[in-house]
């Protein structure tokens, strides 16, 4: 079986990867970029995910090169603590949950492809412009420089994939909810706030911020991220991975969260990332023929919940698992669907309600000027059905994972 991958992000390596160990070899990765990129800022990969990183024999890279995440904290506009959710290793999962810059990530899983499978597989400055497919036959992979013939092409090319666009020619844009986001890393002193994962604000502007880094001198490398709803009429900010904004352009409102020193947070970034929170419907099919979609070209989503890394890499999984249980291309690529669309939508919905930050809109809408005790908004009962929903939709509630069987090569915390 010859088989093409278009993206060589999260998703596409993961993919190959994945592969590779199940035993297929004739593998052909695209690249639009000409070269393989380093840019982006952090990405969080929950413990299901990790679990196949793990089997893959890359936890331990992954682990050196991230901060795990031991602790998820949610706070008013006015710093007020409303919860504090235990991660990965300290929850009791047996994988953790890590923090890591996304180029660390690429240059991970770059190498083990490269060292599995070779460097000519990999084919940079490739731009996909779509594909055509019949019945029973090879599908035609088109490139701005060529063309290619597969016998199964996954598309991995994130929100504007080609291959999607191929598949679905009227669907239009990406659906903005309003919100433009501006992402940046920036080297903090030693601080107990950057130790953990901190979410914290409103509805309408919103602050993340996690360590994925810590230096010999001690300071840390922290990921940010500030949202702010702007006017739904305003036009939408491009969307990619290399606009760049001045901190000038973020909102008057993010500096006044000084328990978070946003101030020096936004002062230290080299570089500042914008571009709009934006997502897509979900499909009533990624398949056509003998073509599918992965990542976030099958279901591009908001970045609540830190899903979007960890669910291509479940899709990963679950692709060359069918691929190698299944009689046929037609009914491996059914089955992954099956398994994999379902579940990614209903992610998809949950983000566009908040996802598991719904809590801190809940307690913004009935405490707008804070409180004295948190029990007085919000029950701890309440605020646990919303984090422990959430997991349990986006396949990491830790009772659901523990019964998972997928083969590991390392097991972090096992009792």
């Amino acid at each position: 079986m010859r088989i093409g991958i278009v993206g060589a992000g999260v998703g596409g390596l993961t993919l190959a990867l994945s592969l590779i160990d199940k035993g297929y070899r004739d593998i052909q990765i695209y690249e639009a970029a000409e070269e393989i990129s380093d840019l982006g800022v952090g990405i969080n990969i929950l413990p299901h995910a990790m679990q196949v990183m793990s089997g893959l024999g890359l936890l331990a890279p992954l682990v050196a090169a991230s901060v795990e995440t031991g602790t998820l904290s949610y706070y008013t506009q006015w710093g007020q603590l409303i919860l504090s959710d235990e991660r990965g290793i300290n929850a009791g999962y047996r994988w953790p949950q890590i923090s890591i810059h996304r180029s660390q990530l690429i240059q991970i899983l770059h190498a083990a492809v490269v060292e599995r499978l070779g460097i000519d597989r990999i084919k940079a400055g490739h731009r996909c412009t779509g594909f055509s497919s019949t019945p029973g036959a090879p599908a035609q992979a088109y490139f701005e420089n060529g063309q290619e013939e597969f016998d199964l092409l996954i598309g991995c090319d994130g929100i504007h994939s080609a291959i999607r666009k191929e598949m679905y020619p009227n669907e239009g844009d990406p659906k903005w909810d309003g919100i433009t986001m501006w992402r940046a890393v920036s080297y903090m002193p030693a601080n107990t706030i950057f130790e953990s994962m901190i979410i914290a604000g409103k509805s309408e502007h919103r602050m993340v911020m996690y360590p994925i880094e810590k230096g010999g001198d001690g300071r840390y490398l922290v990921n940010w991220v500030a949202k702010y709803k702007t006017a739904s009429a305003q036009e939408m900010p491009r969307q990619d991975w290399i606009h760049q904004a001045e901190d000038s352009e973020i909102p008057e409102d993010f500096r006044k969260f000084d328990f978070l020193m946003a101030s020096e947070l936004i002062a230290n970034a080299e570089v500042i990332y914008k571009y709009p929170q934006v997502d897509r419907d979900p499909l009533p099919s990624w398949n056509l023929n003998n073509v599918t979609l992965l990542g976030d070209a099958a279901h591009p989503m908001y970045p609540s919940g830190s899903n979007g890394a960890s669910q291509a890499i479940l899709d990963a999984e679950s692709l060359s698992q069918s691929l190698m249980s299944e009689p046929g291309i037609g009914l491996a690529l059914d089955r992954y669907d099956q398994e994999r669309r379902p579940a990614t939508s209903e992610i998809v919905m949950k983000n566009r309600r908040a996802g598991p930050e719904r809590c801190i809109d809940l307690v913004e809408q009935r405490a707008p000027l804070g409180f004295d005790h948190i029990d007085d908004v919000i029950a701890h009962e309440e605020l646990q059905f919303i984090l422990k929903d959430y997991k349990k939709v986006a396949g990491f509630d830790r009772e659901s994972l523990d019964k998972v069987e997928r083969k590991a090569a390392t097991l972090m915390g096992a009792k």
